[in-house]
């Protein structure tokens, strides 16, 4: 799978220049708007909405393929710069609520679960006079930050099967926020491909990781947008995939 998500990848960034290096330039554009107060969050949001619109539409595009490279890159070709950040504007804006919701969720939840354990660790002993237990705070601690996690780092595969399921805003969105309990969350766990894939794609994340670090040295602050539309991307594109040859098979 992950061989698969990085040609993919690839080639939605080599097949057709006329297409990608303008995306990047305006990317870079928008980041120099940062600074300026309000015009900064503003291009702060429409960098993000210009990022998914790119995965999504790449995203789109791979399964209206059926996963046929050579069918995938002769689209990509003929692909305008217009075509990619409108094709699907209510699927991106789906995704963004979506995400923005879970995230929300995923909070909120993991606030109720440190709140229990330290009422329980902490205040109850406290309060019948006898001692605290910072051991089960602890353990609430990592259980509400395990959760959080565990549901934010999904979001790729929710995304893919958003991209496989979803059409418009209201599919998007339903079909994203319901892979938090649908089939593809057991799939997954049950797929060693897809646990073998992982790990490769965790690594190479982690070397974006490591080039984001690099980029927070000043001069190259203003690269910093386009490296994150390359991590997500990949990670994105690697969901569609997994999504694809999981729910496909």
């Amino acid at each position: 799978m992950w061989r698969e998500a990085l040609y993919v990848w690839k080639d939605s960034l080599t097949v057709n220049p006329s297409l990608s290096l303008p995306f990047t330039a305006l990317l870079f554009l928008l980041n120099l708007l940062f600074w300026i107060p309000i015009l900064g969050q503003l291009s702060a949001l429409l960098e993000t909405f210009l990022i998914f619109s790119y995965v999504v539409f790449i995203s789109k595009l791979y399964i209206d393929s059926r996963g046929n490279r050579e069918t995938f890159s002769s689209r990509l070709a003929s692909a305008s710069l217009g075509s990619l950040i409108f094709s699907y504007t209510a699927e991106t804006i789906g995704v963004l609520v979506a995400q923005l919701f879970l995230t929300f969720l995923a909070f909120i939840i993991s606030l109720i679960i440190l709140s229990a354990g330290g009422f329980m660790s902490l205040i109850l002993p406290l309060l019948e006079g006898g001692d605290v237990s910072w051991k089960g705070l602890l353990l609430s601690l990592l259980i509400a930050v395990f959760l959080y996690f565990s549901i934010v780092s999904s979001f790729p595969i929710f995304f893919g099967r958003a991209m496989l399921r979803g059409k418009g805003f209201s599919g998007t969105l339903s079909t994203f926020i319901s892979s938090l309990w649908a089939e593809i969350s057991w799939r997954t766990m049950l797929s060693w491909d897809y646990i073998k894939s992982s790990i490769v794609v965790s690594l190479i994340t982690f070397g974006f990781l490591m080039l984001h670090l690099v980029l927070l040295i000043p001069p190259l602050l203003l690269f910093g947008p386009i490296l994150t539309f390359l991590t997500v991307h990949f990670l994105y594109t690697f969901g569609t995939v997994a999504c694809f040859r999981l729910l496909r098979s």
